[in-house]
């Protein structure tokens, strides 16, 4: 038996006593930290999500020690700090033949979930499903490396080129880290957009160019920072109808508007079809990553490529997890991490 924090439906969590499922060939990690995403939050606060249903144990940033693996694995042994891949494409379906592992048709959970205190994962899901920490990276900075990858597979689908004006919508921690890659990617200018000013610094210590969309008429700035042409990428990880009708109007001709993210209530939106159609401008979207961005991920971090440090807010015991999921929205915070 193991706690666990387990959602049962809208705002219901709670720590439980339950099992791991029973297979003497699975590995058994004990996780030490998992970082809560706005998926989570999400999930919570709706009581469901768009890949499962209740009951079921959130958390999938997490990081942790090996407690139990078979002797005769010769790439993991006993003690190992792993960060943990936790959805495992199947590599035959038509999305993973075309190389879109995020997409895959048959799609698994590699364990349950990383609000827990162990999790279990089945031996065959181990060369994909588990990355070695290194020990000169923190645990706390290693339940980055999922969401920094998702940040990759963004970034990749924009396809930057060198010298373009990338404008981000929210300095939450996602826009925060696409804004550091971004600048890795070859953008001469990042502008972001975010109405907090705690936030706003943090995005101008980053390197931001940064607008209280409140007090100054974005549009306006952003034209006068783009030479009247527009951005050539809009990232908008604000969900707002009204946000997103917005962006079209900054963003040049043959731009990309990416939204990166998904709607908590209302999920249409309403867009301008003329300029979709005249000026070609290209609305594109996505979600998760493919399993090597982990490893790119690894390695940024693993050169101080990326700063993490400034992102997190507080680390919770697995008993708050619920004030924390009520708090992670509050816009004094950014990313809270659950210690085991």
């Amino acid at each position: 038996m193991l706690k666990a924090a387990v959602l049962y439906g809208k705002k219901d969590i709670k720590i439980e006593e339950v099992n791991l499922p029973a297979n003497q060939n699975n590995i058994i990690i004990k996780i030490v930290a998992c970082g809560i995403c706005m998926s989570d939050v999400k999930a919570y606060q709706e009581g469901q999500s768009h890949y499962f249903t209740p009951p079921v144990i959130l958390g999938h940033e997490y990081v942790g020690t090996i407690a139990k693996i078979s002797k005769k694995n010769e790439d993991f042994k006993k003690g190992d700090r792993v960060a943990v891949i936790h959805a495992v494409n199947c590599g035959y379906c038509s999305y993973c033949q075309r190389g879109s592992f995020e997409l895959c048709e048959n799609k698994q959970r590699a364990s349950n979930g990383g609000f827990a205190e162990y999790v279990s994962i089945k031996e065959k899901f181990a060369k994909i499903a588990l990355l070695k920490i290194p020990d000169k990276l923190s645990t706390n900075e290693a339940t980055f490396l999922e969401p920094i990858a998702c940040c990759i597979e963004a970034l990749e689908r924009c396809t930057i080129r060198l010298g373009d004006t990338i404008v981000i919508i929210g300095a939450g921690v996602m826009g925060l880290l696409l804004l550091q890659l971004g600048l890795l990617s070859g953008a001469s200018k990042v502008i972001v957009s975010e109405i907090n000013k705690y936030r706003r610094d943090i995005a101008k210590s980053f390197g931001a160019v940064v607008v209280n969309p409140r007090k100054v008429n974005l549009e306006k700035f952003i034209m006068k920072h783009t030479g009247s042409e527009g951005a050539d990428l809009v990232i908008s990880t604000v969900l707002k109808e009204s946000i997103i009708q917005e962006n079209f109007s900054f963003t040049r001709k043959q731009g990309t508007l990416f939204i990166f993210g998904s709607a908590i209530s209302k999920p249409e939106i309403l867009f301008n079809s003329n300029r979709i159609h005249y000026d070609q401008i290209k609305i594109i979207g996505t979600s998760a990553y493919k399993p090597f961005h982990f490893n790119i991920a690894l390695k940024l971090l693993k050169e101080n490529r990326i700063s993490i440090t400034p992102l997190i807010t507080s680390v919770e015991p697995l008993g708050r997890i619920k004030r924390a999921l009520d708090n992670y929205i509050k816009p004094e915070n950014l990313k809270i991490i659950i210690r085991m």
